[in-house]
């Protein structure tokens, strides 16, 4: 009896152990941010509205390179963009966070007066996409002919 209380014991461990090492590992920041194919944009201030955010990312040449789509469907977005303003400061917050893994893979602060908060943000997003995804290739020069 003692012996099958041993074996059992031992055969658990190694079935828990087994378990352990088959949970799956969270993708990289890196690899969620270059699978991105949308975007949902959401901002908690009047001081900087989503329409604004929204239009200065789809302005970027990045953002048309990299074919980055923005949906209105927070449920069909890939990474949630996040804006949050500090009260009586003109400190926003962002957060880019994948939808499906709730990954936090970008964050920051902007400080902004006189409504240029959207632009910052979008550039610093696009700035740090760039470090995951690469930059868009350079546009093939024009050659002087003699």
């Amino acid at each position: 009896m003692f012996k099958k209380i041993i074996l059992f014991f031992l055969m658990s461990a190694a079935a828990v152990a087994g378990l352990a090492q088959d949970q799956p590992s969270l993708p990289t920041n890196r690899e969620l941010v270059s699978k991105a194919r949308s975007l949902y944009v959401d901002s908690d201030t009047v001081y900087m509205k989503r329409e604004q955010l929204v239009s200065s990312l789809l302005g970027r040449e990045e953002f048309k390179t990299w074919e980055l789509q923005i949906t209105n469907n927070q449920r069909l977005a890939d990474l949630l963009v996040r804006v949050h303003r500090v009260p009586f400061s003109n400190h926003f917050i962002y957060t880019v966070t994948d939808r499906r893994t709730e990954t936090i893979v970008m964050a920051g602060k902007v400080d902004s007066l006189a409504g240029t908060v959207y632009g910052l943000i979008a550039d610093e997003i696009v700035h740090k996409m760039k470090a995951f995804r690469g930059g868009p290739p350079a546009a093939p020069q024009a050659v002087a002919k003699p």
